[in-house]
């Protein structure tokens, strides 16, 4: 194998990515070497380029959707076999915890880091990773596909888990993007009446197509009293709003209009991270009870059956233009324009040749 691969680097906050050539990675005695097949290109990514929540240490290789064939594993690795195709856990702990032991590596007491996030990902040839970090690829399972159970899917059904802790009838997702689309698809397969909320048009079509029985413009100015009336008709008790809302966009304002949509004793599951400060009272949550649940990306069970559900079909991601690795900042720049209708990818050149 050559001792050198092309990457995409980030080598300044705020500047466009290098394409490089580099060493490639070496592994220790528990770690495996993982050739890049394909990589989304999430939000989070324009983020970490932008220096918002994440500033890992530069120069920095992003891409924390990938998916790759195992070519070379340490001396203590058996979990994984050479050619096998994978995808990452991305959060990598040291050491146990009360949380690791559960399996929610996400929020460990020691997190030596995140694949992609503050750790070298999958904008590169290949990529390196904990063999306890790793799940294997159903038989089938397209890697374009796979990939995306490491956030975007992960980040779905953990969402929804969070959600439905109690039974929920009626339910609204603010930010009908990617993730959005995907809970609108989990919701309305489990049975539960679901409205939308975006400020695309095209995304609130697709909502439709993916099982929601109500949409609304995020700008709209009956969209509360509207989204009311229409939970009200699905559920007898609806007056008031509906059961659960998950908030994707995370803004003081679609905060605001979360505290309006749910009902008394409501849920409101909130993963869109901005740097914005919750729009809703001290006293609104106080006398009607709200609920308010933080959800991150999702425990390794939620990954497991992430990747059940996508090889199942029960999820399926929709997928916008493929980009190689030499033209990562346009894959870049097609998601910060707000075209992308649905997941971005990179793909390499093996994926490509059908290798």
């Amino acid at each position: 194998m050559k001792d050198t691969m092309r990457a995409a680097l980030l080598t300044g906050i705020g500047r466009p990515l290098e394409i490089r050539e580099v060493p490639v990675p070496r592994i220790g005695p528990d770690e495996v070497l993982i050739r890049t097949l394909s990589s989304g290109v999430c939000r989070t990514d324009l983020h970490i380029q932008d220096g918002l929540a994440y500033v890992p240490e530069l120069p920095h290789i992003m891409g924390h959707e990938p998916a790759g064939v195992v070519v070379e594993r340490g001396a203590a690795v058996s979990e994984v076999d050479v050619g096998e195709v994978v995808v990452p856990h991305l959060f990598v702990a040291d050491g146990d915890c009360r949380f690791t032991r559960a399996g929610a590596d996400a929020q460990a007491l020691r997190l030596r880091g995140i694949i992609g996030v503050t750790l070298p990902g999958g904008f590169a040839e290949y990529f390196t990773a904990p063999a306890r970090n790793l799940l294997k690829v159903p038989a089938g399972l397209d890697p374009r596909i796979a990939g995306l159970s490491s956030c975007a899917v992960v980040t779905a059904v953990h969402a929804y888990r969070r959600g439905t802790v109690a039974p929920a009838r009626t339910a609204a997702v603010i930010g009908a993007g990617g993730i959005g689309q995907l809970l609108v698809q989990l919701l309305a397969g489990a049975g539960v009446a679901t409205a939308a909320v975006d400020v695309r048009e095209d995304n609130l079509a697709l909502a439709i197509r993916n099982g929601a029985g109500h949409t609304a413009s995020a700008s709209a100015a009956d969209r509360v009293p509207a989204l009311r009336a229409w939970a009200a008709s699905r559920d007898d008790d609806g007056a008031d709003g509906v059961d659960l809302v998950i908030d994707l966009v995370g803004t003081s304002a679609s905060m605001a209009d979360a505290a309006q949509y749910v009902r008394r004793r409501g849920r409101i599951v909130v993963v869109g991270e901005e740097p914005d400060f919750p729009g809703i009272s001290s006293t609104t949550l106080a006398q009607r009870e709200l609920e308010i649940v933080g959800s991150r990306n999702g425990d390794r069970t939620d990954q497991r059956d992430a990747l059940r559900l996508l090889a199942e079909g029960v999820i399926t991601p929709p997928l916008d233009e493929e980009y190689p690795l030499e033209r990562a900042n346009e894959a870049l720049a097609r998601l910060r324009s707000g075209r992308a209708n649905g997941r971005v990818l990179i793909t390499h050149e093996a994926l490509r040749q059908g290798d």
